[in-house]
Formats: structure tokens, sequence, C-alpha cells
């Protein structure tokens, strides 16, 4: 069962244990990074208004652990230098490309 199977099954049933939250987040980030931790909150946020009331608390619990675990592994600090990174490498292949 993949990370993003394990947090639809956990909504679908209506509870979460706290270890298994967090295990489910650092598989994601392992196996996607911050990417997959983004496109979960993207499905979620999206999901959230047809889901039904008991497990719309769950996924508000789930976007909520989502932003800390963010947060406390991935500072401002460190986002900023990432993105900055990828920003070089694009201006670095536009001036190939005109050359």
């Amino acid at each position: 069962m993949t990370a993003n199977e394990t947090v639809w099954r956990s909504l679908g049933q209506g509870k979460a244990h706290p270890s298994d939250v967090l295990n489910t987040l650092i598989e994601i980030d392992n196996r996607r990074g911050l990417v997959g931790l983004w496109a979960l909150e993207s499905d979620l946020r999206k999901a959230l208004p047809r889901l039904r009331p008991q497990a719309q608390a769950l996924a508000q619990a789930w976007l909520e652990a989502l932003c800390l675990y963010r947060a406390s592994y991935y500072p401002e600090g460190r986002l900023s230098k990432l993105f900055n990174r990828f920003l070089q490498k694009e201006s670095q292949a536009a001036l190939a490309r005109a050359s």
C-alpha cells in the first residue's frame, strides 16, 4: 500500500494513529520529497468539501500535520535556497541556449 493510500484509507476508517501519520509523512518525503507533500496537501484540500463531516475533521488534522511537518523539516531559509538553486540552473541554461 502506498503512503497516499494510507491517508485515504485512514479517512475512510475515520481514525489515524499519530505515529502512523508521522511515518506516512516521512515515507512521502523520502519517496517524493517536498513535491510529494505539496501534492498530498493539494489532493486533501480539493477533496475536503466532498468528505463526510467526520472525515473532514480528520482530513483537516492531516493538513495540519502536513503543515507542521513541512515547517519542521523544510524551514523557509532552506526552501528559499532550493528555489534559488533551481532559478540559477534555469538562467544558466537560458544563457547557454543564447550563446
